[in-house]
């Protein structure tokens, strides 16, 4: 079955996910679609038994951010935009316990002897709103629920997979059994919604700071800095009684009218 493309959750028209024949969401490079606003390649498959989120990010920036502070995939099964139930993978380097930041994991070696980077530290997938779900934080390597991996390509492009089981979401049936009802995905990197929710009112957002392409075939390079323009959305919060503002940019963006494809 075809992918809709370009479609980006306008009213009225609906994306169709492409079923998956392999058991793992495998997707050949011409059918992602694109977003200019996350600069993220994205593409949605499912078979019988699981959702695959694929997403390819080629921008160094936004590859960055998101191993440094993390992305979050929210679920909304009535075609909101709502930001209520969502799998956090990776957490973010900087969201690790212990020391926070980048920094803390510079110069520190695994179990293996190996270094400590933002991208060996995208191994822990965290759940949010997910209510039926007694354990919130596990490995991203689990074959019985949700798994995620993070990983670099010969070119340095950074590929994102992640396994929904559909058992794990609240499907929601049509009416008169025409299969399931359309469903909304949100892909958002920026900040950690679960640290952000525990802070409190007078908590300050995370700076963004640059990080090197660790993993990459090509050698380590490093990636811009900054905030990645007002554009996309801007989040700020005061830093306890200082007046000055810690900002950074949030970026998200929805694919709407999601419809499960079929084997037939």
């Amino acid at each position: 079955m075809i992918l809709c493309s370009n479609l980006n959750g306008q009213q009225g028209k609906y994306f169709l996910s492409s079923f998956s024949n392999d058991g793992a969401g495998n997707v050949s490079s011409e059918n992602y679609s694109f977003s200019k606003k996350a600069k993220i390649y994205y593409f949605i498959s499912n078979d019988k038994a699981n959702v695959y989120i694929s997403l390819k990010i080629k921008d160094s920036e936004a590859e960055n951010r998101i191993l440094i502070q993390g992305l979050t995939i929210w679920v909304n099964m009535d075609g909101k935009s709502a930001k209520k139930m969502g799998v956090h993978f990776p957490i973010g380097s900087q969201h690790q316990g212990g020391r926070k930041g980048q920094n803390a994991a510079a110069g520190n070696l695994d179990a293996q002897g190996k270094p400590v980077t933002p991208l060996s530290l995208a191994n822990t997938i965290e759940l949010i709103g997910f209510t039926s779900e007694e354990t919130r934080r596990f490995p991203a390597e689990n074959a019985d629920s949700f798994s995620g991996s993070v990983t670099y390509d010969k070119d340095g492009v950074l590929h994102y997979k992640m396994k929904m089981p559909l058992v794990k979401i609240p499907v929601r049936n049509a009416k008169g059994g025409g299969g399931a009802m359309p469903f909304a995905l949100g892909i958002e990197y920026g900040y950690s919604p679960v640290e952000n929710v525990n802070r409190g009112p007078g908590g300050a957002q995370p700076q963004f700071s640059g990080a090197s392409r660790s993993g990459s075939s090509k050698g380590g390079r490093s990636g811009g800095g900054g905030s990645g323009g007002r554009g996309q959305g801007m989040g700020s919060q005061s830093a306890g009684n200082n007046a000055s503002q810690i900002t950074v940019s949030i970026v998200l963006f929805w694919i709407k009218n999601i419809t499960l494809a079929s084997d037939k």
